[in-house]
């Protein structure tokens, strides 16, 4: 009590200081706004820092990026029915290489978003794997793409899905026969997911979906099931770092780990 009492006298006697000295408040005023000027610059720069990490990631998918801009005659729509093609009549497989000779025989196809936690946890593995294979080729269809096409009703994107019903159909139905998806790696969260993606259905539509494309296929591919064009999809790339992920990646692109029966 007596030293609660002792502190309780120090402050009070601060306090009559400050009354008494009334020329000391301009200058306790001032000193605080100066603070909070001086402040400023590290506050934004915090800011921007933050700013920079979480767009760091759609940077690199820009880097990918087949633009929706055009509606059917987009760069993605292009791809996009050459593709389906190609699943329906594997002998299309040679004019698709030709039309887009720099994807070479095999790339991933990613639908991703700017504001996309699990994106950004699957940009590091890309990265990751992408330094560690040569041959690796990536595209990217932004399902915010934002372009002349959207409106208030229908985003471009929507409008991209209701074009390609039978791509997203036939590329959900392919998933069901997958290793991956035999191996319980597509299911409870993923599978609405999966779900959402046959459908094409906008309010239900998981980002990232990343499909694997290969254009030319082993002998042993080939014996164990797998069709010329989408062979693997996925909805989120596992690992708790960068590098258990590129090892996902490295899986899905070779057909082993666990997505592979096989390997079991």
């Amino acid at each position: 009590m007596i030293v609660l009492t002792a502190i309780g006298r120090f402050f009070k006697k601060i306090w009559d200081w400050i009354k008494q000295t009334a020329w000391i408040q301009p200058l306790l005023i001032v000193g605080l706004i100066f603070g909070v000027i001086f402040s400023i610059p590290s506050i934004v720069k915090a800011v921007n820092a933050s700013k920079k990490e979480k767009s760091t990631y759609a940077a690199y998918y820009h880097n990918y990026k087949y633009s929706l801009e055009g509606g059917a005659e987009s760069k993605a729509d292009k791809l996009t029915d050459d593709l389906y093609e190609v699943i329906k009549d594997n002998s299309k497989a040679e004019d698709f290489k030709s039309k887009h000779s720099d994807l070479g025989d095999k790339f991933f196809l990613a639908y991703v978003e700017k504001e996309c936690k699990p994106c950004e946890d699957a940009k590091e593995g890309f990265a990751k794997f992408e330094k560690e294979n040569s041959d690796f080729h990536l595209v990217t269809i932004f399902a915010d793409d934002e372009t002349s096409e959207s409106t208030d009703s229908k985003t471009a994107f929507n409008q991209y899905q209701e074009r390609h019903l039978d791509f997203f159909a036939e590329v959900g139905s392919i998933a069901y026969e997958t290793d991956y998806f035999k191996n319980g790696h597509i299911s409870d969260a993923d599978d609405g997911a999966l779900k959402g993606f046959e459908t094409a259905d906008p309010d239900n539509f998981s980002t990232p979906s990343i499909l694997l494309v290969e254009l030319s296929l082993t002998t042993e591919e080939i014996t164990r099931g797998y069709s010329v064009g989408v062979t693997e999809i996925m909805f989120s790339v596992e690992g708790s770092n960068k590098g258990e992920r590129a090892r996902t990646l490295s899986d899905c692109w070779n057909h082993t780990g666990e997505f592979s029966l096989s390997s079991k």
